[in-house]
């Protein structure tokens, strides 16, 4: 899907904004007109200021009247830009239930990728606007009057379009770096906070710092390149219009002094000269923004634009609650020295708990991601009953399985759209209110969140995860230390709904704490069944 096509989903509000600008432009071309016919009553005329009452008057009419537009025309923008990022966001958050995609390009694609496209609204659709309807209605207007004038301006419109497409590909290249550069210095920036401490504890922080500096000045190199060929294209553009509009005005004058035109329209059309050609002034920042959206868009395409492989056919059903058989499993993440699960095997029985823990690093989270089908092993399968996860589709997967990660993502909104992710007309509300009292959450479902969890303690996230889970009330539950960083109290009141939770259920929980381990039913260690599997290769 186009960008193109969310913006025509907006089709009420894309002909509010035509009318309000066609509005706009006649209002203009009134402004021109009287103000024009008042110099020429004052001036040459000689007359009177109360002759001239009424023509000021409208005058000053038509000039609140523009004033007063700008405020619907800027509003009805900034509200199809905000509609137009919360979809995008949308299809991003839809994209991590089917993608395993690392959280600093997601924080690039969620924030400053979405963000860019503001500049589709706010910039490039209005001067596309002004293309469509005000530049050809000034043009018929001054065809009518003096179609000498009309000529040389519709002549002189193609320089434009011409001197940007010359600049377009250094522009594109300039703009893709600049891109590039902002995700190695928010990777850079996300691994040195991660791993601030262990940087204190071994003196490398000011190394560390030198190299944040060093990404951070590529990155304004970057930028300042594309804002150098901005400056050029924009000033080009400046000159070609300046001296066109000097043109016309000399044309002008020589009609005036020769008798073909008199003054009221010779003033007139010199008015509207620099509204003309103001939209093709102004389209060196359009069209540098063009390059930024084309670019933005490009990446989150990259993610929103990958559908999943469907299964076809027909599907046998699957008991429920199902269990889980691993057989050999292997999963390496792209560029790593070393696979993290190597033919892994292990069981997990139906309707009933079970916890895997092993040191950390050892590949846990891994796992839980292949049986939740966000990653695919290179080898191996995964079996739900004797059904391959591969083979099911991804609606009976989102209706068999639950999965919450160690931090659940906190969206800003309301606690029912974050525990409803943002279902719309499918929430059942009195779902939610049971979710919200099964999870010991003590919040009303409109109480507001902000991004990120801003405002909420680290044992309020993690009751919202298993709000999410008890909302979504699906047979097979995988979740990612349910009671990390909670106190002893706080963890024995998570394990106490989990109790109530996990029955007639099939639930598998990753966590190192002895009391999670204790109350499971079954304890797997992965650390063991790795060397195990270890054991088994043959050496040559």
């Amino acid at each position: 899907m186009s960008i193109k096509s969310y913006l025509c989903e907006e089709k009420q509000a894309l002909v509010s904004l035509c009318l309000l600008h066609l509005l706009g432009t006649v209002v203009t071309l009134g402004i021109a007109w009287q103000l024009s016919r008042v110099v020429n009553l004052v001036f040459l005329q000689d007359a009177s200021c109360y002759a001239a009452a009424t023509d000021l008057g409208l005058l000053l009419f038509l000039l609140l009247l523009k004033a007063l537009l700008k405020y619907p025309f800027s509003r009805q923008l900034n509200s199809i830009s905000a509609t137009l990022q919360l979809k995008i966001r949308k299809k991003l958050h839809y994209a991590l239930i089917d993608q395993a995609i690392d959280s600093d390009k997601m924080q690039l694609l969620g924030i400053e990728s979405v963000g860019a496209l503001d500049k589709l609204c706010t910039v490039i659709l209005p001067q596309a606007l002004s293309f469509i309807i005000l530049m050809p209605l000034i043009l018929v207007v001054i065809a009518f009057m003096d179609w000498w004038s009309a000529l040389i301006m519709f002549i002189t419109l193609p320089i434009a379009p011409i001197l940007l497409a010359l600049v377009g590909k250094k522009t594109k290249a300039a703009t893709i770096v600049q891109w590039q550069e902002l995700g190695n210095l928010t990777a850079a920036f996300k691994d040195m906070l991660a791993g601030i401490i262990s940087l204190k504890i071994f003196r490398q922080e000011s190394k560390q710092g030198m190299r944040l500096s060093q990404l951070s000045h590529q990155f304004t190199d970057a930028t300042m390149k594309v804002l150098r060929l901005a400056f050029v294209s924009s000033f080009t553009i400046e000159l070609i219009t300046t001296l066109t509009i000097a043109i016309l005005a000399v044309s002008i004058g020589l009609g005036l002094l020769y008798g073909t035109m008199n003054f009221q329209t010779a003033f007139f059309m010199l008015l509207l000269l620099p509204e003309f050609y103001l939209p093709l002034r102004q389209s060196g920042m359009a069209f540098h923004a063009v390059m930024d959206v084309k670019t933005a868009w490009s990446n989150i395409q990259e993610v929103i634009g990958k559908q999943p492989v469907e299964v076809s056919g027909h599907q046998e059903p699957v008991r429920i609650p199902p269990g889980i058989q691993l057989s050999k499993v292997s999963f390496s993440y792209p560029g790593a020295p070393l696979p993290t699960l190597q033919d892994v095997s292990m069981a997990f029985p139906a309707m009933s708990t079970t916890c895997v823990y092993g040191t950390s690093g050892i590949g846990k989270t891994t796992l839980l991601r292949v049986m939740a089908g966000l990653l695919e092993p290179q080898s191996g399968n995964v079996m739900l009953e004797d059904k391959p996860l591969r083979d099911i589709s991804r609606e009976s997967r989102h209706k068999l399985i639950t999965y919450i990660p160690q931090i659940p993502r906190v969206f800003q909104g309301t606690l029912a759209e974050n525990i409803c992710l943002f279902a719309g007309e499918e929430v059942d509300a009195s779902r939610i209110k049971r979710a919200i009292m099964g999870a010991g959450l003590a919040m009303k479902p409109d109480t507001c969140l902000g991004a990120g969890g801003q405002g909420l303690s680290n044992g309020q996230v993690h009751r919202l995860g298993l709000a999410r889970a008890i909302y979504q009330d699906r047979p097979l539950v995988l979740m990612d230390e349910p009671t990390a960083g909670l106190e002893p109290a706080e963890e024995q009141e998570i394990l106490k709904v989990l109790d109530d939770f996990s029955r007639r259920r099939t639930m598998i929980i990753i966590s190192h704490h002895n009391a999670v381990r204790s109350w499971a039913a079954h304890a797997v260690d992965l650390e063991d069944n790795l060397a195990a599997s270890m054991q088994e290769v043959p050496y040559e």
